[in-house]
C-alpha cells in the first residue's frame, strides 16, 4: 500500500513538472517575441533618423542647385570688367564687339559684360568666362597666354618690378575695391555669379594688389537697368536725357538705341511732355494757391 502511494506521488510530481515545463514552453515564443521587438526597435529608429538626414541633405543640395541655375533666360546682368597689364601699369582698352553670334555673354565695347543668355550653354554653371572670350574673339591658352584679334598677347613669365607675372582672374563683389576671389588656374571656367559684380583679367605677379575695373566701366554697368540691352553712350547723353528721338518719338542713346524705362517700355517724347505739363500744372496750382493766400492775408 505504501508502495502504491509512493508511486502515485511520483506520478503526480512528474505530471506537475510536465505541466510547468509545458507552460514555460508556451510562454517562450511570446517572451522571445518581446525581446525580438525590443531588438528591432533600435535599428528601426536609427533607420528613421538616417532617412530624415538623407532627406535634409537632399533638400539642401536641391536648394544649392536651384541657386546654381542663375543666370538663366530671364536674367539680364551687367558686369564691369577690365584687362590689367602690369607691364604698363594700367588697363588695356575695352574689347570691341565683333558683332558675331554668341551665347548671350558678350560686350558692346562699353567695358561691360552683358549677360542675358540666348542659349543653355550660357546659363547656370555654364555662364563661364570662355563664353565671353568666344564672343570677343579672344582666347586664354593653358592659363598662360591671352590672345587678341587687335593687339599683342599677354604672356606669363614677363618681369614686373622684379617678379614673374602670371595670368589671373579676380572677382570683386558689388561696390567693393578688394577681390573676393582670385583664380590662377582654370581661368576659362571662371563663372559669372551675380549682377553688378566686377571682373578683372590681370597679368601680374602672385600677391599683387589687383585693382577693380576702370571707374568708367563701373559707372556704365551701374547705369544699366535689366531692361537696357546696351550701356555704351549712356554716360554721354546730353541735357535732354538722350541723344535724340526716332520717328516714333522714342528716346535714343547716342548709338541710336531705344532707352527703356523700368517697365521695359520705350521712353516716348509724348510721355515726357505729359509729365512736364502735369508738373507745370501742379506748379501753377501752387502759385494760384499762394496768390490766394496772399490776398487773404492782405
Amino acid at each position: 500500500m505504501a508502495k502504491d502511494d509512493s508511486n502515485n506521488k511520483n506520478a503526480a510530481s512528474d505530471s506537475s513538472k510536465k505541466v510547468a515545463k509545458a507552460a514555460r514552453a508556451g510562454q517562450t515564443p511570446a517572451a522571445a517575441s518581446g525581446r525580438e521587438n525590443r531588438q528591432l526597435g533600435f535599428p528601426a529608429a536609427l533607420a528613421g533618423i538616417i532617412i530624415a538626414g538623407v532627406a535634409l541633405v537632399a533638400v539642401s543640395w536641391n536648394s544649392r542647385d536651384a541657386e546654381a541655375l542663375t543666370p538663366t533666360f530671364d536674367n539680364h546682368w551687367h558686369v564691369a570688367y577690365g584687362i590689367y597689364d602690369c607691364q604698363t601699369g594700367g588697363f588695356l582698352p575695352n574689347l570691341a564687339d565683333p558683332g558675331t553670334a554668341n551665347a548671350g555673354i558678350h560686350t558692346h565695347g562699353d567695358g561691360v559684360v552683358h549677360i542675358h543668355p540666348f542659349s543653355s550653354s550660357a546659363t547656370g554653371d555654364d555662364a563661364q568666362l570662355i563664353r565671353f572670350l568666344e564672343a570677343t574673339n579672344t582666347e586664354i591658352r593653358d592659363d598662360a597666354e591671352m590672345t587678341f584679334r587687335d593687339r599683342e598677347a599677354l604672356v606669363e613669365g614677363v618681369d614686373c618690378d622684379g617678379e614673374e607675372a602670371v595670368l589671373q582672374v579676380a572677382r570683386f563683389d558689388p561696390n567693393q575695391t578688394e577681390p573676393s576671389e582670385i583664380l590662377t588656374e582654370d581661368l576659362v571656367d571662371f563663372r559669372f555669379q551675380r549682377d553688378q559684380e566686377m571682373v578683372v583679367i590681370a597679368l601680374a605677379p602672385v600677391g599683387f594688389e589687383i585693382p577693380p575695373p576702370p571707374q568708367a566701366n563701373i559707372d556704365q554697368a551701374a547705369a544699366a537697368s535689366p531692361n537696357i540691352l546696351r550701356t555704351d553712350g549712356l554716360n554721354d547723353l546730353d541735357s535732354s536725357g538722350g541723344a535724340g528721338f526716332d520717328d516714333d518719338g522714342n528716346l535714343l542713346d547716342q548709338d541710336g538705341n531705344i532707352i527703356l524705362n523700368d517697365d521695359g517700355e520705350p521712353i516716348n517724347i509724348n510721355d515726357l511732355l505729359v509729365e512736364q505739363t502735369e508738373t507745370g500744372d501742379d506748379a501753377g496750382d501752387d502759385t494760384e494757391s499762394d496768390d490766394s493766400d496772399a490776398e487773404s492775408d492782405g
